[in-house]
């Protein structure tokens, strides 16, 4: 069999084109590439790095303020043992006056827990029934040697017993301790309180 020139055998039937032209404004793979990238300007580059050394400023500014709330309420790591001291007597004393003795006790250092602990159940009763009434007016004369520490107390603290007269004290020296990095009262194996 010969062909035509060319060697291709003559096609039989109508004839259709294979490849259509793409249409206007599209290129010739038929996918649009994407616009070419845009480089930020120099003015949007430093308004980014403005925000974000502003940004590290409040940050640094919102740490030094906190830090600076804390120790000035006993509670930052900068805090002076008197001021964690007063701390301490506000806390134990609040606890006493809102929650009562067992709670307290549990605020007290190693030794007066061990003690409230040893007491008998109807004496535990009885101070749990004990109604007290705390207003410290200020702590004072703080000493401190060491692990331990006193300080005198300037307020009213009164302790009604039911069956019993309503004691009130006006002052008091207050015995601490410190245990494990934290000042706790503790008046058990001082002898006075």
């Amino acid at each position: 069999m010969t062909f035509p020139p060319g060697g291709q055998p003559p096609q039989q039937g109508p004839q259709y084109p294979t490849e259509y032209p793409p249409p206007t404004g599209y290129p010739q793979g038929g996918y649009a590439s994407p616009p070419p990238a845009r480089q930020p300007s120099r003015k949007s580059k430093i308004a980014l790095i403005i925000g974000l050394v502003a940004v590290v400023l409040l940050a640094l500014g919102g740490v030094v303020v906190l830090g600076a709330v804390l120790t000035a309420q006993g509670k930052g790591p900068l805090a002076s043992d008197s001021k964690r001291i007063e701390v301490a007597v506000h806390d134990f004393y609040d606890t006493l006056q809102a929650k009562g003795f067992r709670a307290a006790a549990a605020k007290a250092c190693e030794a007066d827990r061990a003690e409230f602990d040893a007491l008998p159940e109807e004496q535990k009763q009885e101070f749990e029934s004990a109604t007290v009434a705390v207003t410290i007016d200020k702590i004072e004369n703080i000493v401190i040697t060491g692990e331990t520490a006193t300080a005198h107390i300037v307020g009213k603290l009164t302790l009604e017993v039911p069956g019993q007269a309503p004691d009130t004290d006006t002052s008091t020296t207050e015995h601490l301790k410190k245990e494990d990095g934290k000042w706790k009262v503790c008046s058990g194996g001082s002898g006075k309180n």
